[in-house]
């Protein structure tokens, strides 16, 4: 495999703490499987920045505020559905647990439980940082935290428990950034005023669609992501 001098010595090194303490990967394996320690934690930041209006703040800077946070929500949306494209589409190499390395992943994680698809660049990375580089931009103090947690508490368990490389991971965090930095120098700003004008008509539906948006992104589309699997794989066998 191409990434093969970069990727293995780390991975054999994040490896050999493997086994040490049958607590502390059980623990890692839970803040990479569980969507609460992922996407619900970092979408509660975005939360967190459409409502935190400063004590002088004006209606200007709040559209401004709100504003951003829509364009930050819809740049993340466009990065996991190009992330997932860039899986689908490119042949790079399959996760590292079923990749037959030879390397002592945790035996509780069963590898056919594991979906065999090209792991390159990763999905994980390339959203969150998308969304920390959104949330970096509105407010330093938030993005910093969400880069922080985006690396220790997301892709860093990931390459451990070998679901991804850590070439997966730093090609996805430097893709979602540009696809952050890039979907906020697009004409969005005119369409964002508009949507702010109408969730303050319509609230109801505004807050509404945007529950469900967040709660989606959360967890990557999964529930619509299965779905269309399944429709697909009945459609091809009829």
């Amino acid at each position: 495999m191409s990434f093969d001098g970069f990727d293995l010595p780390i991975l054999r090194f994040l490896t050999g703490f493997v086994g040490r303490s049958p607590l502390a990967d059980h623990l890692v394996h839970a803040v990479s499987r569980y969507d609460t320690f992922k996407g619900v934690a970092m979408m509660s930041l975005l939360w967190f920045a459409w409502f935190n209006a400063g004590a002088d703040e004006d209606d200007i800077r709040r559209d401004d505020r709100q504003g951003w946070v829509l364009i930050v929500l819809a740049g993340s949306v466009a990065t996991v559905l190009l992330s997932r494209l860039m899986q689908l589409a490119l042949r790079v190499h399959q996760r590292p647990i079923i990749a037959g390395l030879g390397l002592p992943f945790p035996a509780f994680i069963d590898p056919a439980s594991v979906n065999p698809w090209n792991s390159f660049p990763s999905d994980h990375a390339m959203l969150f940082c998308a969304l920390a580089t959104g949330l970096w931009r509105l407010d330093r103090r938030l993005g910093a935290l969400a880069f922080v947690w985006t690396l220790i508490g997301i892709d860093l368990p990931r390459i451990y428990l070998g679901l991804h490389y850590p070439s997966d991971v730093i090609a996805g965090a430097l893709l979602g950034i540009l696809c952050m930095e890039l979907f906020a120098r697009l004409p969005l700003w005119p369409l964002a005023l508009r949507t702010l004008a109408w969730s303050r008509r319509h609230p109801g539906p505004f807050y509404w669609a945007a529950f469900l948006v967040t709660e989606q992104v959360a967890h990557l589309f999964d529930d619509i992501r299965q779905l269309a699997y399944t429709l697909l794989g009945h459609i091809a066998s009829h």
